[in-house]
């Protein structure tokens, strides 16, 4: 008798030292369609995840050997499509200091133990749809507004999340990106920091509008200074993109 494979929408490696955890996560993966790759140990993580390049790994914070704060902090640090690897905490670490933290690192999203299997697989998707990194049988047409920005030496490409100034290309992770073309898109427009939840963020965010302020911390770091353009604070408020006139 033959048998039809479901179709795989995606690799995602789980970093957890808890068997029990980890095999919960593994049956509701290969339920949704997923491929589960499982890591107990961090020090495995990064060669996995070079070897295996992933559409998304869902990280515990609390591993015997590292953790996950560093963990991210080092795939953030690779360079090409591994350093914008959507990351997901699963963490019984539920302070807004820690998550704060994981925000300003880079991660995609923040989920507390003990947790619903159904809303993670529901947070997974969501993740894997805002990086356009699913992978899917549909394709969905692109927003008319999503195209690509080019702004003086800087270009912000959403189809391929990559940002380029002077040519060279800006490790940034999806969310920044994401952040950068809305704001690039509507130059001079302020938007407070709830609306940019909103707009960037499609939901009701754990994070908070700190994780704004965190997202544009990065961006000017990562972006520096330019005569170009610059990315103003409104106190108060909140951000606008401002382009100068000779751009």
């Amino acid at each position: 008798m033959s048998t039809v494979a479901k179709l795989k929408l995606g690799k995602i490696v789980v970093v957890d030292d808890e068997p029990n955890i980890v095999e919960v996560i593994r049956l509701y993966l290969e339920h949704a369609g997923y491929e589960p790759v499982i890591a107990y140990r961090g020090g495995e993580v990064l060669q996995l995840l070079r070897e295996q390049q992933p559409d998304l790994v869902l990280l515990d914070v609390m591993l015997p050997d590292y953790s996950g704060f560093e963990l991210c902090g080092h795939i953030r640090g690779e360079s090409g499509v591994l350093a914008q690897t959507p990351i997901i905490f699963l963490t019984a670490k539920g302070e807004s200091i820690d998550k704060l933290r994981a925000f300003n690192l880079g991660v995609d999203d923040y989920i507390v133990k003990p947790f619903d299997p159904n809303e993670l697989i529901a947070r997974v998707k969501a993740v894997l749809r805002r990086t356009q990194m699913q992978i899917a049988a549909v394709q969905i047409p692109a927003e008319p507004d999503k195209k690509t920005l080019r702004i003086g030496s800087l270009v912000i490409d959403p189809y391929q999340y990559r940002v380029t100034m002077n040519g060279e290309r800006i490790d940034l992770t999806p969310k920044e990106i994401e952040l950068l073309h809305f704001l690039a898109s509507n130059p001079g427009r302020v938007y407070s920091r709830e609306d940019l939840l909103g707009y960037v963020w499609n939901f009701d965010f754990s994070g908070g509008t700190r994780t704004v302020d965190a997202h544009v911390k990065n961006l000017r770091k990562k972006l520096g200074a330019s005569p170009e353009w610059s990315i103003q604070t409104l106190w108060g408020i909140g951000y606008s993109f401002e382009v100068a006139r000779h751009a």
